[in-house]
């Protein structure tokens, strides 16, 4: 019996049965699963951002913390780190609102957002088993309910699905899957639907799947993976492929145009993000990984995913792209996921299931199988989220098939064996989750799997660079990436910034000069070689290398900083003024260009704008003593003697130790004639710095202006 469209809706619960359900505990079993779906994962709440992009996207980003129209069209415009996601920006723009930069509250959102992935998922395996098996006898359709929960639950506590909840950066799979999701149970409400409302489920439908894409864009095979549910288990396409294109199916094609040209127009978002942000040196992969290489290595990532499903064990982080390697570390999984797609076409009449979740595995996997090489790494654990939907609803349906062959027994062992499997499943996944906890505990568990991770050694080396007192340790890790992998920049970058760190200036040098043949594109490097020359002594190298990193990235507001003091160092005022301008312009908070800004006013003589910078210095940052101080010098020169006052007496106030604030306080009160009130403030520096010449002289000039004690 087939699912006519216009059909009445068929009633999942018997009246009566061996294990007949309520639905008022139907419904509870999407609200189970996603309550064990953030149970599970709960324990990524105690999770802090790791170093492992989640700092280049979260805690050095400032382009995504508010609302305001500025920062809402970067997150319209920008492929920052090679992805666009305007949507995943909006929801992270909301957890700075509500959290700050408390991790934790990040980690909830993602938690939130795969516990609604999970319950949604219910309802569409829910849909998939009853199309499935359309003529499941009566006293049996009681079964759907229980093996949709499985396929959930299988889906959700799944450890292969740690990677997308525990890492914050990766919010953009959790809420790209929703969207996913919700677009498949609305598509498949629209093929049961007739009239009005099939145009209004399709509709739907098509919304939400444009919210996916501007989530994240992996779901760009959906296409396909919908011709492939018409195909099974809507049975909308006939058996034989050479049928399809007869008029008479004309309309189900028609209606994947929208989504096609949606997916195509977000494949083509996704290459121009990755091209233009430099995110992969595409040209260096391809001539390392030769075409058939690359082959092989798809076909090891397609058996790779199926393997991991069925074993979660091994499960790391970064799945590094080996320096030297020989194919035949892949040809085991690349020949089983060749032997499993010739298995499931040989068995495609007799099991029609294994097929169509074969073929929309392979679909999904698609755009990230490293045919076009990206990024440092083979396979990742977060591109199964998608893929791996189609084996949940498998297990779904082997459950399904097994409630419905056996009787009350055999029933309860089945439904326990399937309990005990999401435990286990949860289990591992639970200590999957802590495997994210912190930065440096994330890359020793790598290095403990994988030593040969030259990205590990340098991650780990960076956080070591951070420490205090852990340069030398930091030093070794970064030795030893460049040792695995000579080719490998970022290590010598690192190792440069550590060199730099210890004084070793000339050697530093020599390290970025390497980072940058390695990559000639990387601002980072320009602007730290510049640091180094400039502590050498070399302004004019290091000037060369300042305008190189702003040619590379013209609104790196380090850079512009850096290279306004050079140029005071070569006497140009101008020239220094200009670039503290235009630092001020990329980081208007930026209290540091604020400051040496009013001072080059100050020094040319402009005193009027000066004094406009050191308010606006001391409105970014009311507590910072030196800029009131400054601020009540240049008020003192322009003779605004109240205003200077006011002005040291909050220098004052604020460090009340500083020798120099009381000794300029007291030249104000000098000038304002009073003598006796001024000496008691030199005497006061004095105290503080006995060595103080000028409070000395000027205590001199106080008394003689004061006469003699009456």
């Amino acid at each position: 019996m087939e699912n006519k469209p216009g059909a009445s809706p068929r009633k999942f619960l018997p009246a009566s049965g061996p294990f007949s359900l309520s639905a008022a505990a139907a419904w509870l079993l999407p609200v189970f699963v996603a309550v064990a779906a953030f149970a599970v994962f709960s324990g990524a709440l105690k999770n802090g951002f790791v170093n492992w992009d989640d700092d280049i996207n979260l805690i050095l980003n400032t382009n995504y913390r508010g609302l305001d129209w500025t920062r809402l069209r970067w997150m319209f415009t920008t492929f920052h780190m090679g992805h666009y996601q305007p949507l995943s920006w909006l929801t992270f723009a909301f957890d700075y609102k509500l959290w700050g930069m408390d991790p934790a509250g990040y980690h909830l959102t993602n938690i939130l957002l795969h516990a609604a992935n999970a319950a949604v998922f219910y309802f569409v395996a829910l849909r998939l088993l009853r199309l499935a098996v359309p003529a499941l006898p009566e006293d049996k359709k009681w079964a759907l309910l229980p093996s949709a929960a499985f396929a959930a639950l299988i889906f959700a506590v799944h450890p292969l699905r740690a990677e997308s909840v525990a890492w914050a950066t990766e919010r953009r799979d959790v809420l790209s899957g929703l969207f996913y999701l919700l677009t498949v149970l609305y598509y498949l409400k629209a093929c049961a639907g007739a009239g009005e409302a099939r145009r209004k489920f399709l509709g739907t439908s098509l919304l939400l799947y444009a919210l996916s894409l501007l989530s994240k864009g992996m779901g760009v095979s959906l296409p396909a993976v919908l011709i492939v549910l018409d195909a099974y288990p809507l049975r909308r396409l006939p058996a034989s492929p050479r049928e399809w294109l007869s008029p008479a199916l004309r309309k189900i094609w028609l209606e994947k145009v929208p989504f096609a040209l949606m997916s195509l127009a977000a494949g083509l978002a996704g290459m121009v993000a990755q091209v233009t942000t430099g995110a992969t040196d595409y040209k260096n992969i391809v001539e390392y990984v030769g075409l058939g290489s690359r082959f092989i290595q798809a076909l090891y990532g397609v058996g790779f995913y199926l393997w991991k499903t069925i074993l979660p064990s091994g499960l790391l982080p970064l799945y590094e792209r080996p320096f030297h390697s020989s194919q035949l570390e892949f040809m085991p999984l690349a020949a089983a996921a060749l032997a499993c797609s010739a298995a499931f076409v040989l068995l495609r009449r007799r099991w029609p299931a294994l097929l169509a979740v074969w073929v929309a595995y392979l679909a999904t996997l698609l755009p990230v199988l490293q045919v076009f090489p990206f990024g440092p790494y083979i396979v990742a654990d977060r591109y199964s989220y998608l893929a791996c939907l189609g084996w949940a609803v498998l297990a779904g349906g082997a459950l399904l098939a097994g409630l419905r062959a056996y009787g009350r027994t055999g029933t309860k062992v089945l439904l326990a064996a399937a309990l005990s499997l999401t435990a286990v499943l949860g289990w591992l996944s639970v200590a999957q989750t802590g495997v994210w906890r912190e930065s440096s505990g994330m890359w020793r568990y790598v290095l403990t799997v994988n030593p040969n991770s030259s990205i590990a050694h340098s991650n780990l080396g960076c956080l070591l660079l951070d420490a205090q007192g852990m340069t030398g340790e930091a030093v070794s890790q970064f030795k030893q990436a460049i040792k695995i992998r000579p080719d490998y920049g970022y290590a010598y970058y690192n190792y440069g910034n550590a060199l730099a760190a210890q004084g070793k200036l000339e050697e530093s040098v020599a390290q970025f000069r390497i980072a940058l043949k390695l990559m000639p594109d990387y601002t980072n490097a320009y602007y730290n070689l510049g640091n180094s020359l400039i502590r050498e002594g070399k302004t004019d190298e290091a000037i060369a290398q300042y305008q190189n990193a702003i040619r590379v990235t013209p609104d790196y507001a380090n850079a512009h900083h850096n290279l306004g003091t050079a140029l005071l160092l070569k006497n140009d005022p101008l020239g220094a003024l200009e670039q503290y301008r235009q630092a001020l312009r990329c980081n208007p908070s930026d209290v540091s260009t604020a400051l040496n800004l009013a001072h080059t006013l100050a020094r040319m003589g402009r005193a009027d704008e000066a004094i406009v910078y050191y308010y606006r210095t001391v409105g970014l940052a009311p507590g910072n003593a030196e800029a009131r101080n400054f601020l009540a010098l240049a008020l003192y020169g322009r003779g605004k003697y109240p205003e200077a006052a006011a002005q040291f007496r909050e220098a004052l106030r604020l460090a009340p130790g500083n020798p120099d604030f009381q000794n300029n306080m007291g030249i104000l009160l000098l000038r304002q004639g009073r003598a006796a009130e001024a000496a008691a403030r030199f005497r006061e520096a004095l105290r503080l710095a006995p060595g103080h010449a000028a409070a000395r002289a000027n205590l001199d000039a106080a008394l003689r202006s004061a006469g003699p004690a009456r």
